[in-house]
Parts: C-alpha cells; structure tokens; sequence
C-alpha cells in the first residue's frame, strides 16, 4: 500500500481533474447553444408589457351592450413584425347578434379575437366596445366579459 505524499495528492489531483474535463468539453458545444437559448428565453419572458393586465385601472361597467366595431385595424405579431396579419381590417359586430368570424387557418380569425381581448395592441386603427376605445376598459374586466368559442371541425359524410 502506497502512502500520498503532497506531491503525489497533487499530481492525483490534476489527473482527476483532467480526466473530468475530457468528459465535459464534448458537451461544451451543447452547453452553450443551452445558455444562448435560455438568454433568448429570459429576454421575452422579462420582457415588459404595453398592457397590465394586473392594473385595475380602467372602465369597468355594470353593463355591457356588446356593440363591437374594428375600424381600419393593422397588426403584425411581434416576432414577426414584418408580416402583417390584418391590413385596414373594418367589421362591425352589432349588440344583441351572433357573429361568427370563419375562414382558413391563418386568416386572422383568434388574432381578432386576441386584440379584442387587449392581448395585444393594433399597430394601427381603432376597436371599440359599446363606443369606447378598449384602451379604456380594464383589461381583465375585458378578458373576463369577452368569451370565444373555438372553431369545431365538421365532417359529414352521406351515406348510401
């Protein structure tokens, strides 16, 4: 049986440490595609709102007629800003009435839907409810009074 000496216990050191370090360096690439990933990720995920939706600050009626109207609506989503979704989008949705907004994916039917509920904000026009700009409601009295019923796919066959 062999005793360490101090110069053995050090040159043991740096061979266990060598020995670890060619076990880590392969995943040194993988390492640090995860730590830019994850400094994207922290970058929206700390990112600042335009819109509290926390604030209480905001319309908050007691009653809501449900008169609906985009106006010359533009937006763009924000990670893809050059792609805009809606191009001077008009529509009015009377009170008191079903509206059914239909069309292919990707036609901007939940984006409609998304700025109505302040999810996010038109690059331009103006969207209004019962005659007041949505800017001025709160946005979780918006959030909680706006429901949307998810498009449900169809297939009929005829039989013989």
């Amino acid at each position: 049986m062999s005793v360490l000496t101090p110069n053995n216990s050090v040159i043991f050191a740096v061979v266990v440490a060598a020995q670890a370090m060619s076990q880590i360096a392969p995943q040194t690439v993988t390492i640090s595609k995860s730590a830019a990933a994850a400094h994207e990720l922290f970058k929206t995920v700390d990112r600042e709102s335009n819109i509290d939706s926390l604030s209480a600050a905001g319309l908050k009626p007691q009653e809501c007629r449900g008169d609906i109207e985009f106006r010359d609506v533009a937006f763009a989503y924000p990670s893809r800003p050059n792609v805009q979704v809606l191009k001077k989008f008009s529509l009015h949705m009377p009170a008191n009435k079903t509206t059914a907004i239909v069309g292919p994916s990707g036609s901007g039917k939940s984006t409609i839907v998304g700025l109505l509920e302040r999810w996010f904000s038109p690059l331009d026009g103006t969207i209004t409810v019962d005659g007041k700009k949505i800017e001025e409601y709160n946005v979780q009295w918006l959030r909680t009074t706006i429901r949307l019923v998810q498009q449900v796919s169809v297939v009929y066959v005829a039989g013989p």
